[in-house]
């Protein structure tokens, strides 16, 4: 009893050493990051009576859906467990997967169509709280956090295209390589910290664990804190929205949210193929449609157009693919972009006189507006005139 008192008055005290700064207007890295020193600190604490106190006894006798990732009562997972419970914690969790309910419902689908481990839903609420554009420190990027270097076979990325910003090719990316890191390892767990430390450190790590179990790794310190903290974070946080009323915590529910999937939500669009670079504003006119929308649903052309030169697929809302055919045969491809970069005297008055188009042409192609200040060094596309 003594050390179940002691370990509740570490847990607040670390917490509130954690709540007093100010992590909430910080990027969504520092928050994780702060999350993590506060757990890792927590950890240490817990760590020296594991051994007599292996598992965290929780009475699951009410309105509990067991996990089908192990671990759960595990003091790892515990320790994330009552840190999402926190108020602000807790707010923070609720509002990334609010706020990204579009993409995380199409993922659930995805997950469930393949027969994932449904845990996996909440795996970018780890990476990223959902958020489709961010970017880390390292340069990994969008939801799942791919790094340039990792994007290969599963996604593009070129001057024109980087389908790491695309939510729903990054989910399909995202299974694709959780699915192979299982068929290597065979086991969940193993699988899924492998997709933060990277398969070729997991192996290492496996060829020197006498017991091949993510937890023993852990036990170990086989593989980095940030993977031994991936896991448990998952699943902790899993467990917290999949038994949102178990817990009474106010997170939307879990199953009442699968019911209102439709359209985008449940990725069901319209596509059509052009082998030409064309606007996707000058298209969205064209079609009578809100301009937003057709780039929300693009957003991996990061120029704001189709390749020039190779295959492109534009997403379109459901029903929209004759609209999209007759509108391309009322607009011009662009003229092929070149790769400028701007010196000091530079104006987009000049530029667009040099390379015989208008400044017009160099904004929308770039997503800037006429009156931009252009610093030196910074690479504007610029069209050309191509033949027809």
């Amino acid at each position: 009893m003594k050390k179940m008192i002691l370990k509740a008055i570490v847990f607040s005290l670390c917490a509130a050493m954690l709540f007093s700064e100010p992590v909430f207007n910080q990027e969504s890295e520092d928050k994780e990051q702060k999350i993590n020193n506060l757990s890792c600190k927590f950890l240490k604490t817990i760590n020296s009576f594991s051994n007599s106190h292996s598992l965290v006894i929780i009475d699951r006798s009410l309105n509990y859906s067991q996990l089908t990732l192990d671990g759960s009562n595990r003091p790892e997972v515990q320790q994330f467990r009552e840190l999402y419970q926190k108020e602000q914690y807790r707010k923070l969790l609720s509002d990334s997967l609010e706020n990204a309910v579009e993409y995380r419902l199409y993922v659930r689908k995805a997950i469930a169509d393949a027969g994932l481990p449904p845990e996996l839903e909440y795996l970018p609420v780890v990476e990223s709280f959902y958020k489709t554009n961010a970017k880390s420190r390292s340069g990994a990027l969008g939801m799942w956090q791919f790094m340039a270097n990792s994007v290969k076979p599963y996604l593009k990325l070129n001057d024109y295209v980087d389908e790491r910003l695309d939510p729903w090719y990054e989910t399909e990316a995202a299974l694709k390589k959780l699915q192979e890191n299982y068929r290597m390892f065979g086991d969940w767990l193993i699988a899924i910290a492998a997709y933060n430390c990277g398969a070729g450190a997991m192996t290492r790590a496996l060829a020197k664990a006498e017991i091949k179990s993510f937890w023993y790794l852990c036990e170990k310190e086989l593989i980095p804190l940030q993977t031994r903290q991936y896991v448990p974070k998952l699943i902790a946080i899993a467990d917290l929205v999949m038994n949102t009323q178990y817990y009474e915590n106010n997170i939307p529910l879990h199953e009442t949210e699968y019911e209102s999937l439709f359209n985008e939500k449940n990725g069901l669009f319209d596509f059509i193929t052009v082998n030409r670079p064309y606007s996707l504003k000058q298209l969205a006119r064209a079609m009578r449609i809100d301009t937003d929308e057709l780039i929300k649903l693009n957003p991996s052309f990061t120029q704001g157009c189709t390749h020039p030169k190779t295959e492109s697929k534009i997403r379109l809302p459901l029903g929209m693919e004759e609209t999209a055919l007759k509108a391309l045969e009322t607009i011009e491809p662009l003229d092929i972009p070149i790769k400028y970069k701007v010196v000091k005297g530079d104006t987009l008055w000049g530029i667009a006189k040099k390379h015989g188009t208008t400044v017009k042409a160099i904004c929308e192609l770039n997503n800037i507006k006429e009156n931009s200040v252009l610093s030196i060094g910074k690479i504007l596309y610029v069209p050309q005139k191509i033949s027809r």
